[in-house]
């Protein structure tokens, strides 16, 4: 049991670090030649997605059996029943409050991204279509 804590440990620090390494890359990519980042738009924008694809699969393959194994421990506790897929709206309601957060903190933010073009995490759609500023 104990090995098995450690190894979770040992996991999780070696995926921060990674993930940490792998978010600095592209701002030490762009700080460094700014001709060199303009010409890897797209491939900063590739991995982008490619990492919102990583948190999707994690969430639906691993978080999601998880809550819906606790909330049925949790509502068989109350001795309550249903059909209705109960895990699945809370996580859609956690993943819409996300983003009318965000929506709202961009909306009222009074300066713009000073180092990240925004072209890059729009992956080149029509500027003003997906943020409220035009890309610097």
């Amino acid at each position: 049991m104990v090995k098995l804590l450690v190894a979770k440990i040992l996991c999780m620090v070696g995926v921060f670090f990674f993930m940490l390494l792998a978010s600095l890359l592209p701002v030490k990519i762009i700080e460094t030649d700014f001709e060199k980042a303009h010409r890897s738009k797209k491939i900063l924008s590739l991995c982008n997605t490619f990492g919102g694809g990583v948190f999707l699969a994690t969430c639906f393959n691993a978080l999601l059996p998880a809550v819906r194994e606790k909330l049925q421990k949790v509502l068989s506790l109350g001795h309550i029943s249903t059909d209705y897929p109960l895990a699945e709206t809370i996580l859609l309601l956690g993943f819409f409050m996300t983003v009318f957060v965000e929506q709202l903190i961009l909306t009222f933010r009074k300066e713009k991204p000073s180092f990240i073009d925004l072209e890059t995490f729009n992956a080149g759609s029509d500027v003003g279509s997906d943020s409220e500023y035009e890309s610097p």
